[in-house]
């Protein structure tokens, strides 16, 4: 048995996630448990790393955000309280995505010398040096957390970006896909801090407020399904900031309601053909997104917590490197093909 801890900053921006996993067995025959999950602010942080996600930075601006989100990270892992932890999977902060360039920033040696076990960070650098876009990353995850003999799963993350991971019934990983969508939290968040002057909407309590406009729904929708047919992975520029922004002909109440409706309905059409959908990620705090959505349950309802769910990946992907198993599918970034191990490097072995 093993005690595996994987962190998550996501794009929102919101704090640093670690998720302790107990790990049954080896490689794709793994059994996973959920232990627990922290959560630390970024804090002062925060500002920071997004003037360098929006701007950029000197080397010293992206030195001290690596510092800093590697101190955060540490206290995430510290407040586990875990008696035993047998490996970390660190991933970072991303500042920059646009393959073949992809940016996490984390200074993985403030973990490494904290603990006496395999520290893991820079998941997605050796599928980019094989040709992939080092994302969607967790498909593979997904099939060993959520996969069903009788029913075709699509696991829906409601992120920064929202991304979708598709697995058919009795599916082995190379029947796997997964994509990225559309933007997601960061349309409504851009929306919430520029036009409104919050961090962002909490529980769609603007927005319920607030009544769809059908042309703007449909202009929105528009730029959604752009991003999903362009298939590619999203990141830097793609939160379609510019363009929300240009959408001052109806109230911000009124906007925040119809781009709610245009993600809702991205995702059934991208989701209507599969048995089971689950949603997971930190929009499925928000009701009004979710009630556009036709879902029929979260992941919690397999045991994996609703904000755990990426968390748990990465420990899952670091423990599969491990053990000799290749983190991301070819089929999914477009990597190449190889008989090498397709992982993380490996900050202490």
């Amino acid at each position: 048995m093993r005690t595996v801890v994987g962190t998550m900053t996501g794009t929102s921006m919101d704090g640093v996630d670690a998720v302790a996993i107990e790990i049954d067995g080896f490689g794709l025959d793994m059994q996973v448990r959920y232990i627990a999950l922290t959560s630390t602010d970024l804090g002062d942080a925060r500002d920071l790393l997004r003037q360098l996600a929006k701007n950029g930075g000197t080397d010293e601006q992206m030195h001290s955000g690596a510092i800093a989100v590697g101190e955060l990270t540490l206290t995430s892992i510290n407040a586990l309280a875990l008696p035993k932890i047998d490996a970390i999977a660190l991933h970072g902060q991303t500042v920059f995505h646009a393959p073949p360039t992809s940016v996490q920033l984390i200074d993985a040696s403030i973990i490494a010398t904290s603990f006496d076990c395999a520290v893991l960070t820079d998941p997605r650098q050796q599928d980019l040096a094989l040709g992939g876009q080092g994302a969607p990353i967790t498909p593979l995850a997904d099939w060993v957390l959520f996969r069903d003999s009788e029913l075709s799963t699509a696991v829906v993350n409601l992120g920064g970006f929202c991304n979708i991971t598709c697995i058919p019934a009795h599916a082995n990983p190379c029947d796997v896909t997964g994509f990225d969508l559309c933007s997601c939290n960061l349309l409504l968040n851009t929306v919430s801090q520029q036009l409104l002057g919050m961090e962002y909407d909490e529980d769609g309590k603007v927005a319920r407020t607030g009544t769809p406009c059908d042309a703007v729904v449909e202009e929105i929708k528009m730029q959604l399904q752009l991003q999903h047919s362009e298939h590619r992975s999203l990141g830097t520029n793609d939160d379609l900031r510019d363009f929300i922004l240009t959408k001052t002909e109806i109230a911000p109440k009124d906007l925040l309601a119809s781009i709610h409706v245009a993600i809702g309905a991205c995702v059934n059409d991208a989701t209507q053909e599969y048995g089971k959908v689950l949603l997971a990620g930190g929009g499925v705090f928000n009701k009004v997104l979710v009630s556009n959505i036709a879902h029929t349950g979260t992941t919690e309802t397999l045991g994996v917590p609703i904000q755990a769910r990426e968390g748990m990946a990465m420990a899952i992907l670091g423990a599969l490197a491990l053990d000799g198993i290749s983190i991301t599918l070819p089929q999914v970034t477009g990597r190449q093909e190889t008989t090498d191990v397709v992982g993380w490097t490996y900050a202490k072995p």
